[in-house]
């Protein structure tokens, strides 16, 4: 019998759940997008000036306009014109979730709801889809427009992701090198985790991480 891979990067591959992806991206999906909906919630209190603290890397200068009286970055991410043009453009939030949110309801049939658009409606929707979502070929793509999307959030009410501790030195047979940025455990657990893959090194493997890294 043929096993079947997860889709998702790994340090080392891992066998599926259910559809394309294995248990652990299957949760990770579900997570995030409960995720989504509750950061979400908290952007109507982070929308004056000042109401979030920067991640210390932003350069200020003198402005030769007044203020904006919102913070444009936040009304733009729940603004479904927002657009993204460029690499490194403010995600356009509320306009990708129903951009996915409409293919699964055109694919499966599903009628679109007549409540108005809100991160809230297109985020139920892949949520009640899950099981459907994780069998499509586009899994991938979707997970990694979720991990943007859970990152812009966070940081528009000032929880910005702490800095990179090195690089993920794994290869993966299909991909290659991973590369994906390392990353301390937030809440000072001693574990590193590579947001590419999402794999975690613990305390007993953190030497061998190190060891890997240094024959680089």
């Amino acid at each position: 019998m043929t096993t079947t891979l997860c889709e998702l990067p790994h340090r080392e591959p891992k066998a599926t759940h259910k559809g394309r992806v294995c248990d652990h991206h299957y949760r990770w999906i579900g997570y995030t997008l409960t995720d989504i909906v509750e950061t979400s919630a908290l952007l109507p209190h982070f929308i004056e000036p000042g109401t979030a603290l920067d991640d210390g890397r932003q350069v200020h200068g003198k402005r030769v306009d007044p203020p904006a009286p919102l913070r444009l970055d936040v009304v733009a991410l729940n603004d479904r014109r927002t657009v993204a043009r460029h690499p490194g453009d403010l995600i356009p939030v509320l306009a990708i979730l129903e951009t996915w949110a409409q293919l699964v309801r055109e694919t499966r049939q599903l009628q679109t709801p007549t409540t108005p658009v809100t991160i809230l409606r297109e985020t139920k929707t892949l949520h009640t889809n899950l099981d459907w979502l994780i069998t499509q070929e586009w899994i991938a793509d979707l997970a990694t427009e979720l991990r943007d999307i859970k990152a812009a959030l966070h940081a528009a009410i000032g929880d910005h992701a702490p800095r990179p501790v090195g690089v993920c030195p794994i290869h993966h047979p299909d991909t290659g090198e991973c590369g994906g940025k390392l990353y301390q455990d937030r809440y000072g657990g001693m574990s590193v985790t590579c947001r590419k893959c999402g794999e975690t090194w613990g305390e007993t493997e953190l030497r061998r991480l190190g060891l890997m890294t240094t024959s680089i």
